[in-house]
């Protein structure tokens, strides 16, 4: 049985996982930008814990 890897987005906060695994790591990558979980410091951030949403939402 062959071994494949998978990824997945985990918030650097709470650890919860994005839902969806990607074959590599460029979609990942392409679907957390995708679905607003890149933070202001780099990161990678929940829509909860997502400063940027947040900041967004107070203006």
């Amino acid at each position: 049985m062959p071994i494949t890897a998978t990824y997945e987005v985990k918030c650097d906060v709470c650890h919860g996982v994005m839902d969806g695994r990607y074959d590599t790591r460029e979609d990942a990558e392409d679907a957390r930008q995708e679905l607003g979980w890149v933070d202001l410091n780099g990161g990678t951030a929940c829509p909860e814990h997502n400063t940027a949403t947040s900041r967004d939402d107070e203006q």
